[in-house]
């Protein structure tokens, strides 16, 4: 059924300019909102704050929403001949944190780091001194959050403008990963990449 419903949902004229969907279990999700909230429930699936798209049933689809984010041919964003994505490192954030995890994926190679900060994208003191330190290097670093919900924002427990980081807004630490290689090859600015988080 899920294959049908996918089917159906590609020949509706009205799934235009909806970016990329995922149909399971007669709801659509835009991809940009979707995660997977249990390891091995059926039913796991959510688009969390965002909302479903849309809703079907034996092929017949009801619209609730149009995603806001620049998606498909209106991105500005993609890999282009020859070209390899940067390395970007997820580094997740817990009690005590090592900070030489951070230190060592830069020295390493890495382009990015994305922080899968507690809450609302939060490390430890010295974490955020040797997030700091490697900021300094051109290293950009995006915090995002272990938690499978909720938005981090720019300023609110980390002063992003002062630190020179970008908070990863609606997407998880994975999906910001992939976000910051695209973004890494047209800018290692900070504020720049930033702008590519608050539109797609």
């Amino acid at each position: 059924m899920n294959i049908y419903n996918a089917v159906a949902i590609a020949a509706d004229p009205k799934a235009r300019g909806r970016g990329v969907l995922v149909t399971i279990d007669d709801d659509v999700h835009s991809a940009h909102d979707l995660v997977k909230t249990h390891t091995t429930d059926v039913g796991t699936f959510s688009s969390g704050e965002a909302g479903l798209v849309g809703a079907v049933l034996f092929g017949q689809t009801t619209w609730y929403r149009t995603p806001a984010q620049i998606h498909t041919k209106s991105s500005e964003l993609g890999v282009g001949d020859g070209k390899s994505l940067p390395r970007v490192d997820i580094i997740y954030a817990h009690a005590n944190m090592s900070p030489d995890m951070i230190t060592a994926a830069a020295k390493n190679g890495a382009k990015g780091i994305v922080i899968a900060g507690v809450g609302d994208g939060n490390m430890t003191a010295p974490a955020v001194e040797a997030m700091k330190q490697v900021i300094a290097q051109g290293v950009v670093v995006v915090r995002s959050s272990r938690v499978n919900g909720g938005i981090v924002r720019r300023n609110i427990e980390v002063n992003d403008d002062q630190l020179g980081t970008v908070a990863s807004m609606e997407l998880n630490p994975s999906k910001a990963r992939v976000l910051l290689q695209l973004a890494l090859l047209k800018s290692s600015d900070a504020k720049k990449v930033q702008g590519y988080f608050d539109r797609y």
